[in-house]
């Protein structure tokens, strides 16, 4: 319930910046002149196209999901690959979940992790979840996994972080 009421706080206050941007962009053209206002829109459209660009849960220079690499396919026996989906928390509205990736050994005997992601589908205005670090380890049990992923979730208003708060989750995942 409280990402659902951040969500909507977040567009209420990016609704009302529209608004003032709007009375502003008016105020300037009466007292400075068109050229004046047009230089203040695209002002504030190159400032709002900025503020996106920056996702520290991307690969660098790709639009690509960061991902944790444990071993090299290529050392691993076959081209079958398997993913696990774990969803790690769900809210009302959006749902935070681990992809484990993994294969067999050069025996077939061993199920061994190859990589995993985490990210967050949903609504998640307001939010950005940003994994640190993810650790995928194996068990005496051939058909299960540990897992530990850390990360943070960033709680903002119109851009900007007010809150950071630290997540946990460790679990068992289990394999085909």
């Amino acid at each position: 319930m409280t990402y659902l009421l951040w969500g909507l706080l977040n567009i209420g206050l990016f609704l009302f910046f529209i608004l003032i941007c709007f009375k502003a962009t008016k105020l300037i053209r009466e007292k400075l002149g068109l050229f004046a206002s047009i230089i203040f829109v695209f002002g504030l459209l190159s400032y709002v196209g900025h503020s996106n660009g920056d996702n520290d849960n991307k690969e660098p220079n790709s639009n690509q999901i960061k991902t944790w690499k444990f071993v090299s396919e290529d050392s691993l026996k076959s081209n079958d690959t398997y993913l696990i989906d774990i969803d790690l928390e769900k809210t009302l509205i959006s749902k935070y979940y681990l992809g484990i990736k993994y294969s067999k050994d050069k025996e077939g005997q061993v199920n061994i992790p190859i990589s995993a992601y985490s990210s967050t589908t949903g609504y998640v205005s307001g939010t950005n979840w940003k994994p640190l670090s993810i650790i995928v380890n194996t068990t005496n049990d051939n058909n299960k996994f540990e897992y530990f992923v850390h990360g943070v979730v960033e709680w903002k208003l119109l851009g900007a972080t007010i809150y950071s708060e630290l997540k946990e989750y460790k679990g068992v995942a289990f394999t085909e």
